[in-house]
């Protein structure tokens, strides 16, 4: 039995929360949140312990792993207080919400003899695995260009909500295209360059909303345009596309990964039919595939347990947070960044 411990029981924390629900040997074994209301919320759902502070649930002995799902700029607390702890650790993305406190916890992080891990779930949906695997077996050749498309046409925050405060959330470019930014940094190694303007969640507007658009050379060669927004009405649309010189590879909101060849044949896959699959090409009778925030758990709980899955590293948190942060100062100066 692996017992996490939950800092943070808002909307994230109760997500993670109810996949120990689907998940066996997992428990939510103790709770942390400064509203009360919440933390009691959470131990009559899971039977969780309600704990005084970070530390204290960190220091738990009936604590196994810590899950940090406070607001953005408060995780710094409770990756400060598992690692005081010597207890693994799983924090929501982004990292943190400053330049200062990323080089802290990277410094606190990287020889860190405990799991660490960061929340970018969408590596966890086999269309995006899928997409990784057939990027490095050539099946679109060399690679070109990419397209990221993340608009949000339901964006119903209010003033004094932290998510309309930039200082705070970071806006649409730390808070939502950071999963995207940390796909395009999977497929496509280390970026070189980074121009955006953006409206950096202005207050001059009659209600709070958000634009980003920015252009991402990584040193490859690949150019990413990329586009992201929250929107109070309009259209929405998750879309990634990447260009090679033998054809395209599409991910959508859909569950399915799109093929484009060069000669215009288009191919939807099914990825988790692929993940069924023996090697021998059979299809497994039983597999229970999950939602992407199961998969990372289960992920998170094998490799507790000793079995080793692939997870986003403190540098994968890191590099995705670099390219926000240029983001930010590139559209604040009207400069190019280099990386």
């Amino acid at each position: 039995m692996i017992r996490y411990g939950i800092i943070g029981a808002g909307r994230m924390g109760n997500a993670h929360a109810s996949q120990t629900r689907e998940l066996k040997g997992t428990s939510v074994s103790a709770v942390y949140d400064i509203r009360p209301e919440a933390a009691e919320k959470m131990h009559a759902d899971y039977g969780a312990r309600i704990c005084g502070s970070a530390n204290e649930l960190a220091s738990a002995p009936e604590v196994d792993c810590v899950i940090v799902t406070s607001p953005t700029y408060c995780h710094q607390e409770g990756v400060r207080a598992a690692v005081a702890a010597n207890k693994p650790v799983f924090c929501e993305k982004a990292l943190c919400r400053t330049p200062e406190i990323e080089h802290e916890l990277f410094t606190l992080l990287k020889d860190y003899d405990k799991l660490f891990t960061v929340g970018f779930v969408r590596r966890h949906q086999p269309k995006a695995f899928l997409l990784k695997k057939m990027i490095e077996e050539g099946a679109i050749g060399k690679l070109r260009y990419c397209n990221v498309d993340l608009t949000l046409g339901k964006y119903k925050r209010m003033p004094g909500d932290w998510f309309t405060e930039f200082d705070l959330c970071g806006g649409v470019i730390i808070d939502m295209l950071a999963h995207h930014i940390d796909l395009a940094n999977w497929y496509f190694g280390p970026a070189e360059r980074v121009y955006a303007n953006g409206l950096l969640l202005s207050k001059d507007q009659p209600l709070p909303a958000d634009y980003a658009a920015a252009v991402v050379t990584y040193r490859n060669g690949v150019i990413c345009n990329m586009i992201c927004s929250w929107q109070r009405f309009g259209r929405s649309n998750e879309l990634m596309e990447i260009y090679g010189d033998k054809g395209a590879l599409v991910l959508d909101s859909s569950d399915f990964l799109t093929h484009i060849s060069s000669d215009g044949k288009t191919t939807q896959i099914d990825p988790e039919k692929e993940w069924r699959k023996h090697a021998d090409g059979s299809e497994l009778e039983e597999v229970n595939i999950g939602s992407a925030l199961f998969r990372q758990l289960k992920d998170i709980t094998d490799t507790l347990n000793g079995t080793p899955r692939p997870l986003p590293t403190i540098q994968d948190a890191c590099n995705s947070l670099d390219i926000s942060f240029a983001m930010i100062e590139s559209t604040r100066s009207g400069k190019a960044v280099t990386l």
